[in-house]
């Protein structure tokens, strides 16, 4: 069956320019992984298993984990205002708590839907201003609790809440809380000024061309913000979070309760950084160049890891035309 799957995916290839990383594994076992394409198209770097991509909104896992780490600890309480933690944050809506932050129901303006975006990132940092009272001034789109839109903005002030409740850099408390414990040596935070071996570059599609992507519109903002890692290492990271080595079980219970309908899929509902079906868990990034995607299936511990470096691939088109595959051998 193995060789199935491979054969769906060389055939995906054959039709799709593929560029990136796949890894299945079921049962904590690698059943199979493979690379495609190259790290750097424009100097013909070749894409290797140890490759290490930016993987956008996938981070959100890492920062729901982190946030519920730090309630099992009495430092954050999912009720408080998020004021109760920054000051700064205390001009946002007076009914915002943590839980809304969590799961997409706090109203606020999604970062990444600003106008002009890049141009505003910029003046902000020439006129030297402060990126927390950025984040405050951002438009309530509706009252919190009253509705579920995705939006960045609520992760972003959690990555900041986690360094205030700890007194350590963003990037200090995920390594030394998590990446370092489960041996995650090829994640850290994504700085793509910053030389970081073994690192692919985004690619994207301008007039029937690949080309080189831009960087993500916040990449020169100092900020908690969006991760590097492997397939190897994210398959760690999740091998730990649902064996339950990460949180308690009334914890995981939490992140994976079904909070509120997602606006795009009247069958898919959204937990804390985890979007949920009937059977899977399912979470996904986007960023100029990149794509990323994990699905898990709980029943059958299955898990398909997927990381590009080449942002027009249809990660779920793929992940279909495998499942029939991927089902078939679970039972054999």
């Amino acid at each position: 069956m193995l060789k199935n799957v491979d054969e769906i995916v060389e055939a995906f290839s054959k039709e799709n320019y593929v560029s990136g990383n796949l890894l299945i594994s079921r049962g904590g076992k690698e059943e199979f992984s493979r690379s495609f394409g190259q790290a750097s198209i424009q100097l013909g770097v070749p894409n290797t298993l140890d490759t290490k991509f930016h993987i956008a909104s996938v981070t959100k896992m890492v920062i729901a984990a982190a946030t519920l780490k730090f309630y099992e600890q009495g430092l954050i309480d999912l009720e408080n205002h998020p004021g109760k933690y920054i000051e700064k944050f205390n001009v946002l809506h007076p009914k915002i708590n943590i839980h809304h932050l969590l799961s997409h129901s706090s109203g606020l303006q999604d970062i990444y839907g600003v106008p002009n975006l890049r141009f505003e990132m910029s003046r902000l940092q020439v006129e030297n201003q402060d990126f927390i009272d950025y984040l405050t001034r951002l438009k309530q789109q509706f009252n919190p609790g009253e509705q579920w839109s995705y939006n960045s903005t609520g992760f972003i002030m959690l990555g900041y809440i986690i360094e205030a409740v700890t007194g350590m850099k963003y990037e200090e408390v995920l390594h030394t809380w998590f990446f370092a414990p489960l041996k995650m040596s090829s994640t850290g935070l994504d700085n793509p000024r910053r030389i970081t071996p073994g690192r692919a570059y985004g690619h994207t599609l301008e007039d029937g061309k690949i080309a080189n992507a831009d960087n993500d519109k916040l990449s020169d903002i100092e900020a908690p913000g969006e991760l590097y890692s492997t397939v190897h290492d994210l398959d760690k990271w999740c091998e730990a979070l649902f064996k339950g080595e990460l949180l308690q079980p009334e914890t995981m219970d939490k992140m994976f309760t079904p909070y509120y309908v997602t606006s795009f899929d009247p069958n898919l509902n959204y937990g804390y950084g985890w979007f949920l079906g009937a059977d899977f868990r399912l979470i996904g990034g986007g960023t100029p160049g990149f794509r990323s995607e994990i699905w898990y299936y709980p029943a059958s511990d299955l898990r398909i890891i997927m990381l590009w470096n080449y942002e027009k691939v249809n990660s779920h088109q793929l992940f279909h035309s495998m499942k029939p595959a991927l089902f078939d051998m679970q039972q054999q």
